[in-house]
Order: C-alpha cells, then structure tokens, then sequence
C-alpha cells in the first residue's frame, strides 16, 4: 500500500484509511500523533457515542477526520471515479441499506466509487467510504458485497482508526522514553539505538498488530451484525471469505505477523458468530 502524508493508508494497493484488506496507519501521521507524546494518551479512556463502551482512545474524532480529509482528496484527484451507471448504482443500492441498519444511521456519508481494478474498500475518519470497481467484479452478490460495506462501517461504528492511532502514538512515546533513559546512562548508552530498535519491533508486534487483527475481527461481525438487519444474507460472509482466499486474499501472511487474519480464521469465527446469534 502508498503511504502519503498525513494519510491513514487503506490495505491492499494504495490506500488511505481503516480498511477491509490490509489497513494501517502512515509513518507520517504516526510522526505527528506520536508528537503529542505521553500527555495525549494519559488522558485517553473515553465513551464510544456508539456503542457505549469505554475505549483507549486519546485523540478527538474530528482531528482525525481533518487529517484524512487531504488524503481522500488526493485520493479523489489521482483515481478516476464513476458517478453513474450500474456499478455506482449497485454500490449506493447496497450501501444505502447497510448504513440505514448501522447506528449511525442518518449520518452524512461521501461514498466513491473508484474505477480502478484493485480489489478493495475502506473507510476514512469523517464518514468517507471507497469501493473499488475490483472488488465488484470479484464478489458474486450483493450480499458480499453488503458484508464488505458493513465491515468498513463496523471499523466506523468501533473508532478503529483512533483506536489504533491511540496504540501506535502509546507503543511509540515508550520506546522514545526507554532509549532516552538508556541513552542517560553510562553503562547502557552504547546500547540505546539497539534497544530502541528491538523495542520498536516488540511494541509493533505486541501492541499496534495484536489490535489490528482484533479491529477486523470485530468489524467482521458488526458488519454480519448490519447486512442481516438489512436484509441480505449472513452467511454469504463466510463465501466472500472463501472467494478472496481462492484469490489470493492475504493467506500468504502468517497471522502473527499480519495486521489482518487470514481469511480461514475470519470465515471461521463468521461462522461461529452466526450460529451463536441464530442467523
């Protein structure tokens, strides 16, 4: 995936945002989120509107969504859109629906439709959702594609991006702080760079990537949760996860090194989740 400035990036290909591929955050915004240092994230437990849950999120909503507003206007300006025929009117027949049985239901949305054959979708702080022609030739109904919709809504409905902007800037400001202390110490100085480095490598891994494969899993089944309540079928989200994986999908990543599960983990916990909930 590109990376620019102050972008969230989207998964697969060149995105910008909390995705349904493979979604993380750009050095440079992390850069700046991290500049805010420990002050930000102390004061960081707050009440998800949505869902009423308390969550580890340090940073206000509406900044994130001014961040990401320059990168869905590059995005917009670099890759051809489509306004009108039958692709557009499939993408906004489906998503009008899904958004209709989400809580935020009601909500302005920019949704694109990018005439690009990647096969991906994301959504960005600040209610703006893209759908890539790619994916549309690739799902085989409009309930894939409903799961699709509702998976990049669910990363909305959870705060995901701040979530994991929080996590990043927290992992970050610690390793800063370690080597700082390392690099004040006599016996320890000339190790500081190496310490700094693996504890880069052990926060990622034990921190921002953990999250993120817990995020697609919870906007997996938030969006199971809003394709039945609009209507289409559940189960189909279990085959979309089948046809990606015949697709290539992401299984080529170990799943402790990916920010996503692989699409046999993602199929199988869809699965348990629809018997769980009677679907």
């Amino acid at each position: 995936m590109s990376e620019n400035e102050l972008e969230f990036a989207m998964k697969t290909g060149s995105g910008k945002g909390t995705g349904w591929g493979r979604g993380r955050l750009s050095r440079s915004v992390m850069s700046i989120l991290a500049a805010g240092g420990m002050v930000a994230v102390v004061a960081s437990c707050t009440t998800n509107p949505y869902t009423g849950e308390t969550q580890f999120a340090a940073y206000d909503d509406a900044q994130l969504s001014q961040l990401s507003a320059t990168a869905w206007q590059e995005l917009k300006s670099e890759t051809p859109t489509i306004n009108s025929g039958a692709q557009y009117q499939r993408v906004m027949r489906v998503w009008n629906r899904i958004a209709a049985a989400t809580p935020k239901a009601g909500e302005s949305w920019e949704v694109r439709v990018f005439n690009s054959d990647q096969v991906n979708a994301f959504v960005m702080p600040g209610n703006r959702v893209g759908v890539y022609t790619g994916l549309l030739d690739i799902v085989e109904n409009d309930d894939q594609l409903a799961a699709v919709l509702g998976h990049e809504v669910g990363h909305a409905i959870y705060r995901h991006a701040n979530q994991r902007a929080t996590r990043s800037a927290a992992a970050s400001t610690a390793v800063q702080v370690g080597t700082a202390v390392l690099s004040n110490s006599s016996s320890m100085g000339a190790y500081a760079n190496q310490v700094g480095a693996l504890g880069s490598v052990a926060a990622n891994l034990g921190v921002v990537l953990p999250y993120s494969r817990n995020a697609e899993l919870e906007a997996d089944l938030a969006g199971v949760d809003y394709m039945h309540k609009a209507g289409y079928d559940p189960r189909q989200a279990i085959r979309l996860w089948e046809v990606m994986e015949a697709k290539g999908g992401s299984a080529g990543t170990a799943d402790f090194l990916s920010t996503h599960p692989n699409p046999a983990t993602r199929r199988e916990r869809i699965r348990q989740y629809i018997q769980q909930k009677g679907y």
